[in-house]
């Protein structure tokens, strides 16, 4: 069978995807707190059920679920389904969880709206919509009766959103994931370019706890200000950034007429401060949080220690009582060879979908699961292949009334079923 009639069989199951997502996007799985995945596999476990996988639950332990810095409910499940031909495997995965919907949203973010071409939902982007259009490709497989030239496991993991310990990792350390990878998120579509992602960055959280002494705000020489003792730290850190963003990744960057540089850089923000509880109290406590995106050049020992040193030096220059410093890792960086076998499969699908377009090629600062299970794999035997979503030109993900189009829910499941079958 020619790719082409199967792309009408995806065309024809149009309103089978819409419905999909609509019930993937009425389970509520906000992260924080997570605590409604087991709602959503009763969901999507009946679909891989029908296209003959067998399914299996693993649950992340508590005793690791315990490094999150967040208030989560619910057990950790993640699903493994398994359609074993006996053929070398493919690991397709995605994650469950959404970022929060906040008050911005002028339609319901769970409802699946749609209006003009556009499905709206929370994580209808990122990335309930490729699980979707993944079900959708299977389905129009099994349908036709063209067997898929790999064995195919699909994972829908926990808590990517927050990191630390995603239900992604815990599946790479327990031997999940086959070195081949279809990875479901960072595709992006572009009107007549096709994007490929090169890497993306590493997160680090710091917490600066800055220690004064609280007093009466009449009598403020009792006490030690620590917002305002917080001031050298934070004139520090200042500059700490500018050299931070100054440095250049031998990874480029997606053209941005926005970014000065055209090389990936490394991102340097101070991110929430507190402090104080009453005007009438000199604040004795004040809490830095910063977010540090680090790239595959650098080395994450050395990103923290020159926050410390940083820190110190504006301590020196304070009347602090004392300074804590905490980091935590959410995410390491990542680097895919977009020659390896997966990605020069993926470029075909995608060739075979939008036609012979310019490929532009970058790495971007934001950060994701796939970096820990790419830890758990050596770097010569990993293949990646990424399909996805995400519209370079209208990015979409965790805003308010975030959408995806009914047709790239389309376009994205004609290059997996040519990915998969073809």
């Amino acid at each position: 069978m020619d790719y082409t009639q199967a792309f009408k069989a995806v065309e024809g199951n149009k309103d089978y995807l819409v419905k999909t997502l609509q019930e993937l996007l009425a389970v509520d799985t906000t992260l924080p707190p997570g605590s409604n995945y087991r709602q959503f596999l009763e969901v999507v476990e009946p679909h891989f059920l029908n296209l003959g996988f067998s399914v299996k639950r693993v649950t992340v332990p508590d005793e690791l679920v315990k490094q999150i810095p967040l208030s989560l409910s619910g057990p950790r499940e993640n699903l493994v389904a398994s359609l074993d031909l006996q053929k070398p495997k493919v690991t397709a995965y995605a994650h469950m969880d959404v970022v929060p919907a906040d008050d911005a949203w002028t339609c319901d973010p769970f409802n699946g709206k749609v209006e003009d071409g556009k499905i709206y939902g929370r994580g209808a982007v990122d990335m309930k919509g490729s699980i979707a259009c993944f079900l959708g490709a299977m389905k129009v497989l099994k349908d036709l009766g063209v067997e898929p030239k790999f064995s195919v496991d699909c994972l829908l993991c926990t808590d990517e959103e927050i990191g630390v310990y995603p239900g992604a990792r815990y599946l790479a350390e327990q031997g999940y994931f086959s070195n081949h990878i279809l990875w479901l998120e960072l595709g992006y579509l572009k009107p007549g370019v096709i994007m490929e992602t090169l890497g993306t960055a590493g997160n680090l959280q710091c917490r600066i706890t800055a220690v004064g002494k609280s007093c009466h705000s009449g009598m403020n020489y009792l006490g030690v200000n620590a917002i305002e003792e917080m001031i050298p730290i934070l004139n520090e850190l200042v500059e700490l950034k500018k050299e931070v963003q100054a440095r250049l990744s031998h990874l480029p960057a997606f053209p941005d007429p926005r970014n000065p540089y055209d090389m990936l850089t490394p991102m340097f923000n101070l991110a929430i401060i507190k402090g104080g509880i009453k005007e009438n109290i000199v604040p004795g406590v004040c809490e830095l949080a910063i977010n540090r995106r680090y790239t595959v050049d650098e080395n994450l020992d050395e990103v923290m220690e020159e926050i410390r040193r940083a820190v110190a030096r504006g301590q020196e220059k304070s009347r602090l009582l004392d300074v804590k410093t905490k980091f935590i890792q959410m995410y390491p960086p990542m680097e895919i060879n977009l020659e390896n076998p997966a990605a020069v499969k993926a470029r075909e699908a995608r060739k075979a979908v939008h036609g012979d377009l310019p490929i532009v090629a970058g790495g971007i600062s934001a950060s994701s699961d796939l970096g820990f299970v790419a830890q758990n794999i050596p770097p010569e035997d990993l293949q990646v292949a990424i399909l996805g979503l995400f519209r370079a030109d209208n990015m979409l993900a965790h805003c308010a009334d975030e959408f995806t189009y009914v047709d790239d829910l389309v376009a994205m499941t004609k290059e997996l079923v040519y990915y998969l079958g073809f």
